[in-house]
């Protein structure tokens, strides 16, 4: 599944050694994205009990406190920067997590970003956050954001579409299937002329945004990136739906999309099991492949013609 491909992009990161210096995960604090950088902990510490009881010292959690729960400016100078600047004990990495990222405030924020702007060497930082939208537009910038999943839906009018593409599906043929893979060429590229609208008009208005042009490029293929993974774990959990009726007998498996239980279980039953279970397979690949910035006109046809939904 997505999380998967997720993984298996960051692990060639990390063997490659091209990490980025800050991941953003968004999504429940307290679920996936605390798996994953428990995961990604043990993929540069080594597999640690410590790691799993947040009690590494090499990587040590952060959480808001006080009756206020945020992460002031004397938390983040007096506890998180300064380890920051110390050297490993272990002569390797050091890994900061921020848990609920977006309760940095107003001063604590502006003395991260100067550290996020020229980290020390060997340092990652990981920051958990339930949305981006109480972060400073300057330090999602400068992370690779990650969607963790959780509540998360395709915003509209894109998921109508999608969902209104997938529920006409009736039958496959590689015409079809390219005209498909173009439907969702174009909705890729509204999402990313929709995020440049939308950051030119706050940069207008925010003096936060108001940032030179590789900021502004950056912040609206952010934004773009993060539609085109809801696109993503859209069409998964159509996916998960047809294995879920194809191996249950009971009439009424919950669905992600139970509107359409109906054309669901009739597609459901025009392909082996096995067959619905390699649409995911095929979904990590596409989920890879965007993620290298492969242009999606040059893969999406192809790999339609690999679905069956």
């Amino acid at each position: 599944m997505i999380r998967d491909a997720l993984r298996q992009n960051l692990t060639s990161a990390i063997a490659a050694q091209r990490l980025a210096q800050a991941y953003l995960l968004v999504g429940p604090v307290r679920g996936e994205g605390q798996v994953l950088a428990e995961w990604m902990g043990e993929q540069l510490l080594g597999a640690s009990p410590t790691i799993a009881e947040h009690a590494h010292p090499d990587m040590p959690w952060f959480e808001p406190e006080k009756k206020s729960r945020i992460i002031d400016v004397d938390m983040m100078r007096e506890r998180i920067l300064p380890f920051a600047e110390q050297s490993a004990l272990s002569g390797g990495w050091k890994i900061i997590v921020i848990v609920a990222a977006d309760r940095m405030k107003g001063p604590a924020a502006n003395a991260f970003l100067k550290t996020l702007e020229e980290p020390p060497a060997k340092t990652l930082f990981l920051l958990l956050a339930e949305s981006l939208a109480d972060l400073l537009p300057t330090i999602i910038s400068r992370c690779q954001v990650v969607y963790t999943g959780g509540e998360r839906q395709l915003d509209e009018p894109w998921r109508s579409e999608l969902l209104t593409l997938l529920s006409g599906i009736t039958r496959k043929s590689p015409l079809i299937d390219a005209v498909r893979a173009e439907t969702l060429c174009a909705m890729l590229d509204d999402m990313s002329a929709v995020a440049e609208k939308q950051i030119k008009e706050a940069s207008k208005t925010n003096t936060a945004v108001n940032e030179e042009a590789d900021t502004l490029s950056a912040l609206v293929a952010a934004k773009a990136k993060g539609w085109r993974n809801d696109l993503l774990l859209t069409i998964e959990q159509w996916m998960e739906d047809l294995v879920r009726l194809k191996a249950s007998d009971e009439a009424e498996v919950p669905l992600h999309f139970p509107e359409y239980r109906a054309q669901l279980l009739e597609r459901a039953r025009q392909y082996t099991l096995a067959r619905l279970l390699d649409n995911l397979t095929v979904l990590e690949t596409l989920a890879v492949q965007l993620e290298r910035n492969i242009s999606p006109i040059h893969i999406l046809p192809y790999w339609m013609d690999r679905f069956y939904l």
